[in-house]
């Protein structure tokens, strides 16, 4: 049987700053509350029954909206299944409030990279830029454009909240059955696909700007997902690449 689960925030303008999440499951409510891209902190409450622990997780919802939360998303939660088509929506909404975010936090840069950075364990997606003045001002040369780790801006990491909590189900002790394998390989594909979604959209230039921008899906310390480099870039970008490759291989 779906549990029951509420997502709720307070903002600073469009920016989330705190969260509070209640979900039910059987005769257990389990909430969660701290600052957004935090774990925070963890309550577990056993009812007498399914009705009282219903009745309770209403009454969290409730509490909320009286505290002045507003709430983000209220849905049905299935275990055996992760809902990849909302993590690619709200992946690709973050992105793209983050490159509106590191544009206007930096006025007098060049924006001509962005990506968006995971790890192995599929828990975490982050934003990183570069631009044109701190490529150039880098002792690292050409191999920072291809190292977002080196990158020099992180501006709107707060929007990937609401995606951190979706994925966040699958590494606290609650109701999860999607296998790992499953889990890791849908969670990149939907960050390559709401990249894929922005550049459709003309989100990082076109034509010859376009050209010049670098788009790039990474996973921390681990090996490059195959054919994200060529799916999310223009030949110009992708020979770019190559050619840098050779160059360290020589």
């Amino acid at each position: 049987m779906p549990d029951n689960y509420s997502l709720f925030y307070t903002f600073d303008g469009d920016v989330p700053t705190r969260f509070r999440e209640v979900r039910v499951f059987g005769t257990t409510v389990w909430t969660a509350a701290g600052a957004a891209m935090t774990w925070g902190e963890e309550t577990r409450t056993q009812y007498a029954s399914v009705a009282e622990a219903q009745a309770a997780y209403v009454a969290h919802c409730q509490a909320a909206l009286d505290e002045g939360y507003t709430l983000a998303r209220a849905m049905l939660v299935d275990p055996a299944i992760f809902d990849f088509a909302l993590l690619q929506t709200l992946v690709a909404d973050a992105a793209r409030r983050a490159v509106a975010a590191v544009r206007r936090a930096h006025p007098g840069q060049h924006i001509d990279a962005f990506a968006l950075v995971s790890d192995d364990s599929a828990m975490t997606i982050g934003p990183a830029a570069n631009s044109r003045e701190a490529l150039a001002a880098s002792e690292y040369g050409e191999e920072m454009l291809w190292n977002p780790a080196e990158w020099a801006f992180e501006d709107g990491v707060a929007y990937f909240d609401s995606a951190y909590r979706l994925l966040l189900q699958a590494h606290r002790d609650l109701p999860f059955d999607v296998d790992f394998s499953t889990l890791r390989s849908g969670v990149f594909e939907a960050c390559i696909a709401a990249l894929a979604q922005l550049d459709g959209e003309g989100c990082f230039g076109a034509g010859v700007q376009r050209d010049d921008f670098v788009l790039l899906f990474e996973v921390s310390d681990s090996e490059a997902v195959e054919g994200a480099m060529a799916r999310l870039n223009p030949p110009a970008v992708v020979a770019r690449f190559e050619a840098w490759m050779t160059s360290c291989a020589e």
